[in-house]
């Protein structure tokens, strides 16, 4: 059985995600050295934080790209999928971050991804936060996120404990990083709430069936934070659904599946009503 198959036994996807991703913690802490990551993740410029590049009353959300080559739930996404030439396109079409995939089994991501990804935009002195995308259960990672030129991490409360998300927090404000914490439910809220989560992704697409709820949103605005950075995640597709977005006060949307398909990005784009917007590079001296 292949590992899609796998992940599409219904109601078995955050099981299975969660015994691989422990099996994959326990071999990279064999081959990573953490003195050699918290040195590497001293090389990289001080991160960028998320509330630089989404304003605190948007007149409409501001788009994240979403970097993946494939998904348990849509199989294979881009054939020839250009992680770096692909962010640079999307800088260039006026995304406010890029979230990149590193999972390899079921999104056949790489660490390096996210590296390349970092690098190429420094090149070009462009300031977009990445995003580094996992289901994240350790502060291993995080401190891999940073190591691996990250300036945020993206979590999922549904696969966290109280601890386990704590001990998260902790690692990344100890390496500078922004934290955007998913949430699908009333409770997940009140959990972020609590440990003082200040940026949450709204993820409409539900990991153990990936169905996605379009009336998710509107439910759970009104009990988050109204100091917090909203995202919403889930399958977005249509100007329609940017419109709600921006009716509710979400912030940004993070584009997915369709994105990646879509053999001209900028003009996907364009169809959602998002254009191009002045150069984030940064001056000279």
């Amino acid at each position: 059985m292949s590992v899609w198959e796998r992940a599409r036994q219904r109601g078995r996807f955050l099981e299975l995600i969660l015994e691989d991703k422990r099996a994959e913690l326990a071999r990279r802490r064999r081959v990573l050295d953490e003195g050699v990551l918290r040195l590497q993740a001293r090389m990289w410029p001080a991160p960028i934080s998320l509330r630089a590049v989404f304003p605190d009353r948007p007149a409409s959300p501001r788009p994240v790209a979403a970097l993946m080559r494939a998904a348990p739930f849509e199989g294979l996404l881009r054939p020839g999928y250009d992680p770096v030439g692909l962010a640079l396109t999307l800088a260039a079409g006026g995304v406010a971050a890029l979230a990149v995939m590193t999972d390899a089994r079921y999104y056949q991501g790489r660490l390096e991804h996210l590296a390349a990804v970092k690098q190429a935009l420094l090149r070009r002195r462009l300031d977009l936060p990445v995003i580094r995308h996992d289901f994240f259960l350790d502060p291993f990672q995080v401190l891999e996120a940073r190591a691996f030129g990250a300036d945020a991490i993206w979590i999922s409360l549904t696969m966290l404990s109280p601890s386990g998300l704590q001990a998260l927090l902790e690692a990344a404000s100890e390496c500078g990083l922004s934290v955007l914490a998913e949430v699908r439910t009333e409770e997940e809220v009140e959990r972020a709430r609590a440990a003082g989560v200040e940026a949450l992704i709204v993820q409409r697409r539900d990991w153990r069936t990936f169905t996605v709820d379009p009336a998710l949103p509107a439910r759970l605005r009104p009990v988050l934070p109204e100091s917090a950075l909203v995202l919403l995640a889930g399958g977005i597709r249509s100007p329609q659904e940017v419109a709600e977005a921006a009716a509710l006060g979400f912030h940004g949307v993070i584009l997915e599946e369709p994105l990646l398909r879509a053999s001209d990005p900028v003009a996907w784009l364009a169809g959602l009503g998002f254009r191009p917007e002045a150069s984030r590079r940064r001056e000279a001296g």
